[in-house]
Order: C-alpha cells, then structure tokens, then sequence
C-alpha cells in the first residue's frame, strides 16, 4: 500500500517531496491507486492524477481510523546532537507513540536545545515514520523550556520517571503500566534529573521505575521505554 501524508483533508494535492517521490521513486501515474491520511486517523483511497507541475488524485473512499485504547507519552531531555533527537523521533513514532516531549531541565544543555530541536525536521521525520509504519495518526511532538511547567500540566494517567536511586531496587517500567490506561514516561539528560527535580516529579504523582540492569543512553531509554509501555499491553 502506497501511503501518502497529506495534514489538510480539504486539499487534493501532494507537497512537492510527496510528488517527487510519488512519480519519481515509486512511478506512479494517473489512474494509479494512493492511499492518503490527514495523520489524524482519516484515511483515503484515492486516484492518482499526475500533471506537468502537480500532482493530485481524487478520494474512491474514505475511512476513519478510531484510536487505540491506550496511549504513549515519552516526555525527554534533548540530547547535545540533533541527529539523536531525530532517531529518538523516528523509532518512537514506529512503535506508535502519541506524544513526545523535549523537555529542558536543570542538567540540560540549553545553549544547544535551539540547535538541535528543529520541530520542521522533527514533524516531517515523524510524518516518514509514520507512513512507513502504515499508521494513521502523526505523534504530537513539543518543546516545553520548563520543567516546573511540565510536570504540573501532568495531572492525569499513569505517570513515570526514569530514576533509579543509588542501592536502591525499583520495579521496571513494564510492571508500572496500567493496561487500557494513558502512560507518561519521563527520560533525564545524560546528567540525569537534579535532586529538586526528582522530588517535584514524585510529590506530583510520578513514580520511579526501571528501564533495566544497564545504564542507557538518553535516546535509547527512550526508545526502551516506548517500547516496554507498548509491550506492556499485549502481556
């Protein structure tokens, strides 16, 4: 199946990199068979029409797409190197994440976060992993400069942190999550959470969880994490 992304359900045109890669790559022509989603659950059947400058097509049929009955928030601390945030994004958004948070705290580098979170490239690599992934719904994806902020915007579901004290044992994120439910997943930086952090986090309902015996990068934590909540509903 040939997916296409297309935000505006009112247009029936392809971008220019849609194009390029619809009649470029794949070579397809008119009267070919598109399926094109709105990244917001709809999903079209539709006719390609390929002209000199543009490339449109018309809907065959038209579904709406119902959302899961859980979702996955990964809210991180952006890593120092861009194209860490950018797997972080693509291999979340493969698993089916519905939102992912840059979240600045106290051990971040915030000199560098402007540098290294491009939400233009952020949306547009989610926009590829999800048709990749054959889904129908774009992950929300935010900055948000302020942990106090953050945290205290959290007030529903089953919320996480990704904090292990020193000797002490803490059941892994696997076993924390409620089935059916909304889970939040909170990643520290490479420094880790500051002290006031963590108590914040935990006098506002997070938990502390585990993401293994091994300690793991920012991006791969969240990665693993994403991951665990998503298994956790099919156990």
């Amino acid at each position: 199946m040939h997916l296409f992304f297309q935000p505006d359900p009112k247009v029936f045109e392809l971008d220019e990199e849609e194009s390029r890669h619809c009649t470029k790559v794949l070579r397809l022509t008119s009267g070919d068979i598109i399926y094109v989603t709105d990244g917001k659950g709809l999903l079209r059947k539709c006719r390609l029409n390929v002209g000199k400058r543009n490339v449109t097509y018309e809907a065959v049929e038209s579904n709406f797409i119902p959302k899961r009955s859980f979702t996955v928030h990964i809210a991180v601390a952006p890593t120092r190197k861009a194209e860490r945030n950018e797997w972080m994004v693509e291999k979340m958004t493969e698993m089916g994440v519905e939102r992912i948070d840059f979240v600045v705290t106290e051990h971040t580098h915030r000199e560098t976060v402007s540098r290294v979170v491009n939400m233009t490239r952020l949306n547009r690599i989610a926009a590829s992993a999800m048709k990749q992934s054959q889904q129908y719904y774009m992950p929300e994806i935010r900055l948000i400069p302020d942990f106090n902020s953050f945290i205290k915007e959290c007030e529903q579901g089953t919320r996480l942190i990704a904090y292990v004290p020193d000797n002490h044992l803490t059941e892994h994120v696997i076993k924390k999550v409620k089935k059916q439910s909304n889970t939040v997943l909170l990643i520290g930086p490479e420094g880790d959470f500051s002290p006031e952090e963590v108590i914040l986090a935990t006098n506002n309902g997070f938990e502390a969880v585990s993401l293994g015996a091994t300690r793991l990068r920012t991006e791969t934590a969240a990665v693993a994490g994403c991951h665990a909540i998503n298994l956790a509903e099919l156990l």
